[in-house]
């Protein structure tokens, strides 16, 4: 039986998100292991975000530099990997700061979280607060009644993933469809095209879906760009290509067991299934 009083090992790696608008998300938990690691590598592009974290840690090292226009987006990850567990070996804590949540799309997340143990280093993962979170206020979406499903554009494609028509989708990374590299240039319209015509199997071309780009900024509102699915293409080669693409339910699921239903607002029903054995 595993002592549940055993003193923990030092951690040797925080892994902590730095949520989605700007430093206002980061959480009291994030700030903590910044305070406690000697460096801190970040990926985060907003503005003032590593002169805030310069007060909580005396070493802040932006890692946007290992983008290159063109290059593997893998490579990049691996680098980034790489040299966080290498200053660990040097000298730890240390610390992987993440825009978002440090587990929803962040690949060097797990290449850290796989090869520390090799080495004999111990890791931490902490929570952040993701896009998914803001996109859900973002669109006034509740997941509880219909449930709600996501995939990565391209692995949608390429593994022709199924969709449910009657349950609300979300598509992330449509801006990077097609591709692993990395670039900043627009893409145009056939690179969508492929993405299109997969929602057309399962939904109507004049079904309504919506681009939103959560706020990174107090004063800013989100980004929200609706339009129709058999559009898709065009509009996203001029329009807003950054963000996540949402699909409403196209249909209603017919109720398959009234009993169930029937049974979860009975009072005999629960106490038949929460009776002693």
């Amino acid at each position: 039986m595993k002592n549940s009083n055993a003193p923990r090992r030092p951690v040797d790696i925080y892994i902590t998100g730095l949520g989605i608008r700007n430093v206002s998300q980061i959480t009291r938990e994030a700030e903590q292991a910044m305070r406690l690691s000697r460096k801190v590598f970040t990926v985060d592009a907003g503005f003032g975000i590593d002169e805030y974290l310069k007060t909580l840690s005396p070493e802040v090292h932006s890692m946007l530099g290992h983008y290159q226009e063109g290059g593997d987006r893998l490579r990049t990850y691996r680098a980034m990997a790489a040299e966080v567990v290498h200053a660990a070996l040097d000298a730890s804590p240390v610390c992987f700061a993440t825009y978002g949540h440090p587990k929803v799309y962040v690949y060097p997340t797990d290449l850290i979280e796989k090869a520390a143990p090799l080495l004999g280093l111990t890791v931490r993962t902490l929570p952040g607060i993701s896009a998914l979170d803001t996109i859900i206020t973002d669109l006034d979406l509740d997941p509880g009644p219909r449930g709600l499903q996501m995939y990565e554009a391209t692995d949608l494609l390429a593994r022709e993933r199924p969709l449910q028509p009657d349950v609300p989708c979300l598509l992330w990374q449509v801006s990077a469809v097609e591709t692993a590299m990395y670039s900043t240039k627009r893409g145009n319209s056939e690179r969508y095209r492929r993405l299109q015509d997969y929602l057309l199997r399962t939904y109507p071309a004049g079904h309504q879906v919506t681009m939103v780009l959560s706020s990174t900024y107090a004063l800013l509102e989100p980004l929200k760009e609706t339009f129709s699915l058999g559009e898709l293409a065009d509009l996203l080669a001029r329009g807003l290509q950054v963000g996540t693409l949402y699909i409403p339910p196209a249909e209603e699921r017919p109720v398959r067991n009234p009993d169930i239903l029937r049974d979860a607002f009975d009072a005999k029903h629960l106490q038949r299934i929460t009776a002693s054995a």
